[in-house]
């Protein structure tokens, strides 16, 4: 039994020194964090802030941007044409006034929507204003010289290749971010765009928390530069210190999803959150405002 017990505080001494004498990985710089402030967290507008206008939309990226967004951030789907739209849901239902799968429909089709058709702000109905659901390749173009995080929704090798080639096509690619749950999708588009920003997919998500919660984040590769993630995910803590240690030091932004409470946008500033997606960017500046004092 003795002898038993001074193996196994063998085996655990062992194993620590392992892991404090393991080389940590290389912090990450990327191109696209250049213009970033240094001295804040950035403000992302959610749906291209979606709290103040239709979501997805070119009226709602304007807005946002003269809100004074840091980071514009959308959700792409491609039509049956191949055709990328700024689109959350795979349907266009909740959005406009067509019904219908966007995998089913073609751009020509979808372009005569409404896009604020079901959409109200304070009361106020954006229904037939002439809001058309926008391209990918219209926004980018509409907005030169903001800054994305681009979400690919559908899980497909084509959606993937494709929003590498409009990426590409609009020489976007110091200035976009792409995110997306899937891992297949994700890991189509590293290989079309292996320059390109990308956010950590859902397994590469669960790893890295995993493993920082647990102290071993220096295991676990990744390729990703952000983190973006929820304050919870099954019971488990995502602002905990260790999370957002684990990602800092190796250069990894942490940026939190979707966080319309100020009082909560204020705490994850404080917390040192590198960016939070938000629907209101005014609720953001003001938090931001509120914690730089």
């Amino acid at each position: 039994m003795k002898r038993a017990l001074i193996y196994g505080l063998g085996v655990v001494c062992v194993a620590a020194l392992i892991i404090s004498l393991w080389p940590a990985p290389p912090v990450k710089s990327h191109i696209y964090f250049a213009d970033a402030p240094s001295d804040r967290a950035e403000i992302i507008a959610h749906g291209a802030g979606q709290g103040h206008a239709p979501p997805n939309t070119l009226l709602a990226l304007d807005t946002a941007r003269q809100m004074g967004a840091d980071v514009l951030e959308v959700d792409v789907q491609q039509t049956r044409d191949g055709v990328l739209i700024l689109r959350h849901d795979d349907t266009l239902d909740r959005t406009t006034d067509l019904k219908g799968l966007i995998a089913d429909m073609d751009w020509a089709e979808i372009a005569r929507a409404d896009a604020g058709a079901t959409w109200t702000v304070d009361g106020n109905s954006f229904a037939d204003r002439d809001i058309k659901v926008p391209t990918l390749e219209q926004a980018l173009a509409a907005f030169p010289d903001a800054r994305w995080i681009i979400e690919i929704k559908n899980d497909t090798a084509r959606a993937a290749t494709a929003m590498c080639a409009e990426i590409q096509s609009a020489a976007a690619q110091s200035r976009v971010l792409v995110a997306s749950f899937h891992d297949a999708a994700m890991m189509t588009f590293r290989d079309q765009c292996p320059t390109v920003a990308t956010s950590a997919s859902s397994r590469e998500v669960r790893d890295f928390v995993i493993a920082a919660r647990l102290g071993l984040s220096r295991f676990v590769p990744t390729p990703a530069v952000s983190l973006q993630i929820p304050t919870q995910s099954n019971g488990l803590d995502l602002t905990h210190p260790r999370v957002m240690a684990a990602a800092q030091a190796r250069g990894i932004r942490v940026q939190y999803w979707t966080i319309n409470d100020r009082a909560e946008i204020e705490r994850l500033l404080a917390a040192g959150a590198d960016g939070v997606m938000t629907d209101y960017v005014d609720r953001g500046r003001i938090a931001l405002s509120k914690t730089a004092k």
